[in-house]
């Protein structure tokens, strides 16, 4: 694999973009998992490495931003809000609820995977890309994403719950959790929006569809 012209990989003899490159890493990257999580003899062996299907597409997400810059600053923003309100949910439950993380999203602090501060700001950037293809929704965009990001979380939770990754007291998810979701959301939406950090690309979209296929797909397997 060859860097042609800083936009261009040249793969096998063929130049294709960076974005279709990163665009065919995510595929296959999450077809993957769909298929291992499904076969519930390959999901004991895929679960200890779950969050890296996340910093890997955290990766492709910078990489195909037309500002790494902006995209940077945005996402550590996103991970300070998101990573403090878990810290905070799982402390004290104060937010989301009493629930707590196991060992299948990696390393943690204060009790919080790392690669969940991480969830809040790609899936952030993803809903807005998302949004924006849709006219009457590009000069507001925060309400309808901060919407279609708590979709998101509505649609992980029960695969998540199975899967391990996290666990709610009483196996129950309190209307509390989308409440605090929805109003974390807002506030990421408005930062985009506000802070000039809102893009739209393919690799952003193509993240959202992923994300909602994985989990849907979980779902019926499950």
């Amino acid at each position: 694999m060859q860097l042609k012209g800083g936009a261009m990989i040249k793969v096998m003899g063929r130049t294709l973009s960076k974005d279709l490159v990163i665009m065919i890493v995510l595929i296959i990257l999450y077809g993957v998992g769909i298929s291992g999580f499904c076969l519930f003899d390959l999901r004991d062996i895929l679960l200890p490495i779950s969050g890296t299907i996340l910093y890997i597409t955290t990766v492709g997400v910078v990489l195909s931003s037309k500002s790494i810059f902006n995209n940077l600053l945005f996402l550590s923003i996103a991970f300070g809000v998101g990573f403090s309100a878990e810290v905070i949910g799982v402390q004290t439950g104060v937010l989301f609820g009493d629930y707590s993380y196991g060992a299948n999203l990696g390393f943690k602090l204060l009790g919080v995977p790392i690669v969940i501060g991480l969830l809040w700001g790609v899936l952030a950037v993803s809903c807005a890309s998302c949004v924006c293809q849709f006219k009457p929704f590009r000069r507001y965009p925060v309400l309808p994403s901060a919407i279609l990001m708590l979709g998101m979380d509505y649609i992980m939770e029960p695969v998540a719950i199975s899967c391990g990754f996290w666990t709610w007291n009483a196996d129950v998810v309190p209307i509390w959790n989308y409440i605090c979701w929805f109003a974390i959301a807002l506030l990421l939406q408005l930062i985009i929006k506000r802070g000039g950090f809102l893009e739209s690309n393919k690799v952003f979209n193509l993240v959202f569809i992923l994300m909602a296929l994985f989990f849907s797909l979980l779902n019926l397997c499950s």
